[in-house]
């Protein structure tokens, strides 16, 4: 893991977010990040344990030699609550800096490099204070099950490296997180997104940022009544705003019960998109379903972008709902996060998510001599391969790199 988070990275977040040292310490900061996030590829061993698989014990030797003792678990949590959520949350936003990509079949479209974004509800400890702050759903009688965290990922579903993630209790919706996720859009992608994110506000926040879209609707709801048809089938359409036609109807209201003229109609502030409708047949386990799907999209020219290559393409948007997975389940093993606390619940959830950029970093560099699709290379094996080479040294990670990319 070194390879990508290298020790001078890890040292910058430490000077950014104020958590280098002050003074020499037996259990100095940069031991303290590279801890956590060896948390999230020893899953089931308890903290002073993996401290323990993370030096070679030549090392353990020489340190104790030196009168250097492996620490306890209270001075295990001490460091951790000392480092915060900042320092991780930084080491992510370097992990998923924006770099030119190849164009690849399994990558871009219409010139377009593909990506999706998808939420999904993060289990944390059971206690108190994780009640309080991340909250819990509401039943019949009151709050039920454990707290769970919000997380909203946007990742590139060629390589499905992540490039943008938001956190947030159970209060907040993943459409209020998609908006703090709106800057890490930017020219050149398109954007796939399930039925739940379409909306006028949310559209034109990721078109202002120069990024086409390609989003489910719902079949009843937003009202996209035809305007101009299209000869592959589909239409152009006007998306409303509806904060504006809400004004303009009490507008119409107010003047109306005062015995006023009502004035003249205006057309509603609104966005031209276009409406593709499609029936997709699905079989799983067997079981055959056929459903019907409507699609809307920025790309409004048809012999650009047809309608039949984009009903096709929206099967891309399970790559964030397979990212998610890995995540979750290859990952952290379907195991609630450990830490009984919301910082270090958040801390611990940033650094799973920066680990597991680090194993899709190794995926892509893995593929890259072959020119092979990243997907095909198995993330279970990389996370296996990750964690039989935590004690490597930073001097000799490229070397193990390298013959790790070919074992791969």
């Amino acid at each position: 893991m070194s390879c990508f988070l290298p020790p001078v990275l890890v040292d910058e977040a430490l000077v950014v977010s104020g958590r280098d040292e002050r003074r020499f310490r037996a259990l100095p900061s940069r031991l303290g990040i590279y801890l956590v996030l060896a948390l999230c590829l020893l899953r089931a061993r308890s903290v002073p344990a993996v401290t323990q698989a993370m030096i070679p014990l030549a090392r353990v030797r020489r340190l104790a030699a030196l009168g250097w003792v492996l620490p306890s678990s209270t001075a295990l949590t001490k460091l951790r609550d000392r480092l915060g959520v900042v320092p991780f949350e930084l080491l992510f936003t370097a992990m998923t800096r924006p770099v030119p990509a190849r164009v690849r079949p399994w990558s871009h479209m219409f010139g377009l490099q593909v990506c999706a974004w998808d939420g999904t509800e993060i289990t944390v400890a059971d206690t108190d204070a994780n009640r309080d702050h991340f909250r819990r759903h509401q039943g019949k009688n009151g709050p039920v099950g454990t707290p769970k965290a919000r997380l909203v990922v946007l990742l590139a579903c060629g390589t499905r490296q992540l490039l943008g993630a938001v956190t947030g209790g159970l209060g907040q919706g993943e459409v209020t997180l998609a908006h703090q996720l709106v800057n890490s859009l930017r020219p050149g992608m398109l954007l796939l997104a399930d039925r739940n994110f379409l909306g006028y506000p949310l559209w034109t926040a990721a078109r202002a940022r120069g990024t086409h879209l390609l989003w489910r609707a719902k079949l009843g709801k937003p009202l996209l009544s035809p305007q101009h048809l299209l000869p592959d089938g589909s239409w152009l359409a006007t998306l409303h705003d509806p904060a504006d036609a809400r004004a303009r109807r009490k507008t119409v209201q107010r003047n109306h019960k005062r015995g006023h003229r009502p004035p003249k109609p205006r057309p509603v502030r609104g966005i031209t998109v276009r409406v593709i409708e499609a029936w997709i047949t699905v079989t799983i386990d067997g079981v055959t379903r056929t459903q019907k799907y409507r699609l809307v999209t920025s790309l409004l020219d048809p012999d650009h972008a047809p309608a039949g290559q984009l009903v096709g393409l929206y099967a891309r948007r399970w790559a964030a709902e397979t990212g998610i997975r890995e995540l979750k389940t290859v990952l952290l093993h379907g195991q609630p996060l450990r830490s009984r606390t919301p910082a270090r619940a958040l801390q611990e959830l940033w650094a799973a998510l920066t680990t597991y950029q680090t194993l899709r970093l190794l995926t892509s560099h893995a593929a890259l001599a072959t020119d092979l699709d990243p997907s095909r290379i198995s993330f279970t094996a990389a996370r296996d391969t990750a964690t039989a080479a935590i004690t490597t040294t930073p001097q000799h990670a490229t070397t193990h790199l390298e013959q790790t990319c070919q074992h791969l």
